[in-house]
């Protein structure tokens, strides 16, 4: 028993520790985040001139129905696989297709415990200027399975397919030859998917940005804001989720990231948190393959392994 004690003492004291730093990093996130707005806002005009990183041409000439030339397209950088998004835009006049192929999800609160499995869960974007494109995600297919072992009659399984998100992103600062960008996306979640929908219209904000050390390191993070829709109690409430992460070009085939991510739910004023880890792998220039996983550190978290692809045209 003196044992057990302990080992829970000592669990809760790492518990506390890792909650201190996370806070302390998102607090060092939000400083940082604030002094680059500060320094783009201060930046002349002409200093932010986009340039391709191997050639100099002013990209802004191109849109949607003057698509940017191949030998001028930027280096791949999907939204996925983490939270974090891009700051990046798709090239103008491009189309870019990120999916989760496959995901699953496992959780469990006491008793009560389920997972779910993602099917093709996308998002197809379409540049519409050199800072801008336009993207539609759609969950395709979902599979969702909850029980609880007081009461096994009352299983639940549901299946089909999911809500549909209308997306904006926009490149404020930074291009192909900066060392760091910021970007802004709105979007909203409609309520199309039925009863593995969530229910009610979910509109949202995210800043992303990066700031690239070396060719082949880079780190950066997010804050962003979600008006999410409690179906149970017919309620929308809000949600703030900053995330800090990093990744490693190892060679030319092989990267990997680790991300760190904070879910501050307004209606219990308390932090969850979570580690996205997992490696990316680069076949072509315009088709990339990732697999990994996303560990919970608090409770309350689901636990989800998935495999997902990139690929633009």
């Amino acid at each position: 028993m003196g044992n057990c004690a302990a080992g829970m003492a000592i669990g809760a004291v790492f518990a506390y520790a890792g909650l201190r730093l996370f806070h302390l990093l998102m607090r060092f996130f939000y400083y940082s985040l604030a002094l680059a707005l500060a320094l783009a806002c201060a930046r002349p005009a002409a200093a932010q001139a986009p340039l391709n990183d191997t050639v100099a041409i002013d990209k802004e000439q191109f849109n949607l129905f003057n698509p940017t030339p191949r030998k001028y397209m930027r280096p791949l950088v999907p939204d996925r696989p983490g939270i974090t998004e891009s700051p990046y835009s798709v090239d103008a006049g491009h189309f870019q297709y990120e999916t989760d192929a496959l995901r699953l999800l496992m959780r469990r609160e006491g008793p009560a415990h389920g997972h779910d499995w993602y099917a093709n869960h996308f998002l197809a974007k379409i540049g519409l200027t050199n800072r801008t494109d336009f993207q539609v995600a759609l969950d395709s297919y979902t599979y969702s399975y909850n029980t609880d072992d007081t009461d096994p009659s009352q299983d639940q399984r549901t299946r089909g397919i999911g809500d549909v998100t209308l997306r904006l992103k926009h490149t404020l600062v930074g291009d192909d030859n900066s060392r760091w960008a910021l970007g802004l996306i709105g979007y909203v979640q409609l309520p199309s998917g039925g009863a593995v929908g969530d229910g009610g219209y979910e509109p949202g904000l995210a800043l992303p940005v990066v700031y690239q050390f070396t060719k082949a390191w880079s780190a950066g993070g997010q804050v962003a804001a979600n008006y999410f829709f409690d179906r149970e109690q017919s309620q929308h409430y809000l949600q703030l989720t900053p995330t800090l992460t990093t990744d490693y070009q190892f060679n030319k085939l092989v990267q990997a990231f680790v991300e760190l991510v904070g879910y501050w739910d307004v209606r219990q004023a308390s932090w969850r948190s979570s580690i996205n880890v997992g490696p990316q792998f680069d076949v072509t220039d315009n088709l990339q393959v990732d697999f990994g996983a996303h560990l919970p550190v608090t409770h309350s978290v689901d636990r989800e392994y998935f495999l997902g692809l990139t690929f633009r045209r």
